[in-house]
């Protein structure tokens, strides 16, 4: 009997190629979004630092100049921080689009695998039931010379 061959072999390649792709994109993506949240973190723990220390000058009094510019100062920060914001929110979006498309290329290959061993447990089935044809053969044929040779008729 032909050794088993599955027809759909070089798309299972592909398709595993193309989950590899989507994995290591996923990967890259997931990457952009914790260094964005990092980002995003560090601004504002830099915002809230200068809002503290602003408060603290308030208490022990500042001239209307220093005031102004601990304002503009912490307006400029608090730009940035929604800035950063917008760009993790974009980020997570990519990220998500991603992981849907790893979820497709997953579910493609794990039908196409799933099918293989179908295919493979058909394969499997034909080779044991023409084993054991040959062999049911085998059995009869001596069978049939061991009662010729008793002058049985077979």
């Amino acid at each position: 009997m032909k050794k088993f061959k599955f027809q759909l072999d070089t798309v299972l390649r592909y398709k595993t190629q193309v989950l590899d792709i989507r994995l290591a994109e996923h990967g890259t993506a997931l990457a952009n979004v914790r260094r964005q949240e990092g980002v995003l973190e560090q601004a504002v723990k830099h915002r809230e630092a200068c809002e503290e220390e602003y408060r603290e000058m308030k208490e022990r009094g500042l001239t209307i100049a220093d005031a102004m510019k601990y304002e503009t100062g912490i307006e400029v920060l608090e730009r940035t921080v929604q800035r950063e914001t917008e760009k993790l929110r974009e980020l997570r979006k990519i990220e998500e689009q991603r992981r849907a498309a790893l979820v497709q290329a997953k579910q493609e290959t794990q039908s196409l695998e799933k099918l293989r061993e179908m295919k493979r447990g058909e394969y499997d089935s034909m080779v044991a039931k023409a084993e054991e044809k040959e062999i049911d053969d085998l059995v009869m044929a001596r069978r049939s010379a061991s009662l010729r040779e008793a002058g049985e008729p077979g």
